[in-house]
């Protein structure tokens, strides 16, 4: 199993976020979790990520036990999230540069130049990412998440602030990543999108992780009856 987490507990204060999730993920699929604003998505591809910790809980990735040894699992983890997690002052070629130097990366040179033709940034590689738009931050984060080609990438609300031209161009990314055996998890509130590029569906409502059906179980349609009929409970 790439990704398996367990009991998976969140407070803030007094506030519960996650309550028991229980979530696997295999290389070859894309799974995606519907969740309304504020259900807790962001919260759980944190924690996820190792960028946090859950009040409780385990989190095993590749085998190893991702809260105990975080920095071991995060060269095999490619992070999308709302935050650049980037240096802003710097360009989206100073920052590749960077980063791949941390991981290791082979014919860098090589995989910057390719990255940044794949998600459309090559006029802007020496500009600054602090004047980027949304979307076009988004592409960075992208190239930021592959660079190191890892085996698990995790995705918040990846088609959040995107225009139609780049929603298209992250559809076919995923389902790219996903035919080239990664594993992958989106979290998102936009049933049609997360139809489109997920093999198997989950909700998280009431911070707790429903199973709902795989892509060949359930039409769009149905999908998007039964999300909207848990949200109303």
């Amino acid at each position: 199993m790439l990704l398996e987490a367990t009991r998976i507990t969140k407070r803030f204060g007094h506030r519960m976020i996650l309550s028991g999730v229980e979530l696997k993920v295999q290389l070859g699929e894309v799974v995606s979790i519907f969740g309304a604003n504020g259900a807790g998505k962001t919260t759980l591809i944190k924690i996820l990520a190792t960028l946090i910790k859950p009040t409780s809980g385990h989190l095993q990735i590749g085998g190893t036990d991702a809260l105990a040894d975080p920095l071991s699992v995060r060269p095999s983890l490619g992070v999308v999230v709302h935050e650049p997690l980037a240096y802003l002052d710097l360009s989206p070629y100073e920052n590749l540069k960077f980063f791949g130097r941390l991981y290791g990366v082979d014919a860098l040179e090589e995989r910057i130049k390719d990255l940044l033709a794949d998600v459309g940034l090559t006029p802007f590689a020496h500009e600054p990412i602090k004047i980027f738009s949304r979307g076009m931050t988004q592409r960075f984060m992208i190239a930021k998440a592959l660079i190191h080609d890892p085996q698990l990438l995790l995705f918040d609300e990846p088609f959040s602030g995107l225009d139609v031209t780049a929603k298209q161009f992250m559809l076919k990314l995923i389902d790219q990543e996903r035919r080239r055996g990664k594993g992958i998890l989106v979290t998102t509130h936009d049933t049609e999108l997360g139809y489109l590029v997920g093999s198997r569906y989950l909700f998280l409502l009431n911070g707790k992780i429903e199973a709902v059906a795989n892509k060949n179980e359930i039409g769009l349609e149905e999908l998007s009856r039964r999300y909207e009929s848990q949200l109303k409970k």
